[in-house]
């Protein structure tokens, strides 16, 4: 059952996503087409002008798509369980879990296609015969950081370091926003107002904790890093308790969203 849920949620969710990303493409070829034109030298006050403008744009319409893909999935998602569409989901022989694991797993696939456009866009946009060498560069300075070409604890930092933007956006954020519409379904009126003001509260009280964490202890401390710095084993235990904390927290949001989805569920 869990496959066709998946089938499910997949098809009523991708098209329009396919069509924004499907723009960004064609968008990042015809940005590509102008900064080669304009590396040509041809009018070369004008082409720096506009290619000034796109830029701009460029990372605009980046931020625009990332943020248009999270909120699409979550209005989606919240229709097909809290809306009159969910009078027919919560009758389908399936348990919550699964229910959950569907939705997640759609999200997980579609953040991670986000992001995979988003890099190939990058690429298409800036990779040209005159920036081959500086960004051929970078990557072998980033695999060796990986490989240990710069030291143990600098690549002990950036696999700790990776692992926590991982576990952030597709444990943390997923949950969260999955956790924050089975919240908002207990308003009696503004359900999804109720959804936006306990994901972006639940956010803020994470911050906050965070922010108190690192003042209680010391070798964390801000005051101790302008003062000596952290070492590098300090960075390491800093972005491991992240992790844990991202870790623990996407734990509660998805026992939370399947303790109201089975036992406090409100379709009214």
């Amino acid at each position: 059952m869990l496959k066709k849920l998946l089938k499910y949620d997949w098809k009523s969710v991708s098209l329009l996503l396919l069509i924004l990303h499907g723009i960004l493409l064609v968008y990042t070829l015809i940005g590509r087409l102008g900064i080669a034109f304009g590396l040509s030298g041809a009018g070369d006050t004008m082409v720096s002008s506009v290619t000034t403008m796109y830029g701009i744009v460029y990372v605009l319409f980046i931020f625009a798509i990332v943020v248009a893909t999270y909120v699409y999935l979550a209005i989606r998602f919240q229709k097909n369980l809290f809306s009159d569409e969910g009078y027919l989901t919560h009758t389908l022989p399936v348990s919550p879990t699964k229910l959950i694991w569907s939705k997640m797993l759609v999200a997980w696939a579609w953040i991670a296609i986000d992001l995979v456009c988003v890099i190939v866009s990058v690429f298409l946009l800036v990779l040209f015969k005159e920036t081959s060498g500086s960004i051929g560069d970078l990557f072998h300075e980033f695999i060796a950081i990986f490989t240990g070409g710069y030291g143990t604890q600098n690549q002990i930092f950036m696999i700790i370091l990776l692992l926590s933007m991982i576990a952030q956006l597709f444990g943390f954020y997923t949950t969260l926003a999955l956790f924050s519409m089975c919240l908002g379904s207990l308003f009696k009126t503004h359900k999804i107002l109720g959804a936006i003001v306990t994901f972006f509260g639940i956010n803020t009280i994470f911050s906050l904790i965070s922010t108190i964490l690192m003042f209680v202890v010391p070798a964390w401390s801000p005051v101790t890093y302008e003062t000596n710095g952290l070492t590098g084993s300090q960075q390491n235990e800093l972005f491991l308790c992240y992790l844990a904390l991202y870790l623990v927290c996407s734990v509660i949001f998805f026992l939370g969203s399947r303790y109201i989805l089975s036992k406090k569920l409100n379709l009214e």
